[in-house]
């Protein structure tokens, strides 16, 4: 089933870049555009947890608990694990407003404590109108970029909304960990002003890479998943292919920006560096690269 996200209307949008930027200037440039992208993110890792929870079974409820088949999903931390660290994304479960099941990752803030309640903006949405969210909201006193939809049970005396699952990630977790990554490219004072906003500007690019490679690997453990669904999981497949889409899109994005980059005449200091190099030397650790041992690789698990 498609949802249709209802989303809370972001900052402004991306304005023209500065000659000289500071770190809370580049946080504020690129925030709309990685906050979207997270929201984008999240709302994927809700679909993909609901297509591995209906391929346990029948979602219901027995009293306080909440299953999946036979399957208690009540303090789960082995199915909402596996989607968390192949997204870097916070997930909960919840039985009506009551959250039942939290795990999380370093990258996306702390678990949120169980038999806490939604936020009444979520009920209201998810819960009472059957729509799905998509926005930015206060969660333990902190903004989250959240993601949530109705867990629908099909069965028996019940049928409708019993529950919710929500994605989320904590936005001062990921502030820090831009400003980490801005940081760690401007430890010299010594480099111009352009080296250091192209190192600013290469940082940037590393990170929402990152990002299209984690929908990448999203993508393929969904696929994953839906070949061990069989029948149930043939119609996530389709969300699997725009996550997959949306990744490649993402790496274009990255590339595009290089390409504009190199015109401006904006190189980091890294690709500096290696053209300092003697040209025997470069031509020797090119040689070893290729006659060397093959490059690690990601192996996703279902």
């Amino acid at each position: 089933m498609a949802w249709n996200y209802h989303e809370r209307p972001g900052p402004g949008t991306l304005g023209p870049l500065a000659v000289e930027l500071s770190i809370p200037e580049i946080h504020k440039a690129i925030w709309p555009v990685l906050s979207q992208r997270v929201s984008e993110r999240a709302a994927s890792a809700v679909d993909l947890l609901e297509a591995l929870l209906r391929s346990e079974g029948q979602i219901r409820r027995r009293d306080h608990e909440l299953l999946a088949g036979d399957r208690v999903l009540n303090g789960d931390r082995d199915l909402l694990a596996r989607i968390s660290r192949a997204t870097g994304l916070g997930l909960s479960l919840y039985l009506g407003n009551r959250r039942v099941a939290s795990f999380s990752t370093l990258s996306a803030g702390a678990a949120h404590d169980l038999g806490g309640f939604a936020d009444a903006q979520l009920v209201e949405t998810v819960l009472r109108k059957g729509e799905a969210f998509r926005g930015v909201l206060a969660l333990d006193g902190r903004p989250h970029v959240v993601a949530s939809r109705p867990l629908l049970a099909g069965s028996g005396d019940e049928y409708g909304a019993i529950g919710m699952i929500e994605a989320f990630l904590d936005t001062d977790v990921l502030r820090s960990q831009i400003a980490t990554s801005l940081d760690e490219g401007l430890q010299t004072s010594e480099r111009s002003a352009t080296e250091q906003q192209a190192d600013r500007m290469e940082a940037v690019m590393v990170f929402i890479d990152d990002v299209a490679r984690r929908l990448q690997l999203l993508a393929l453990n969904g696929n994953i998943l839906a070949a061990q669904a069989g029948d149930h999981g043939r119609a996530f497949r389709v969300v699997c292919r725009e996550l997959s889409s949306l990744a490649d899109q993402a790496k274009g994005a990255v590339a595009e920006v290089r390409s504009l980059t190199e015109e401006m005449g904006l190189r980091p200091a890294s690709e500096e560096a290696d053209d300092s190099q003697p040209l025997q030397q470069r031509q020797g650790q090119e040689q070893g690269q290729q006659h060397g041992p093959a490059a690690a690789h990601e192996t996703p698990t279902a």
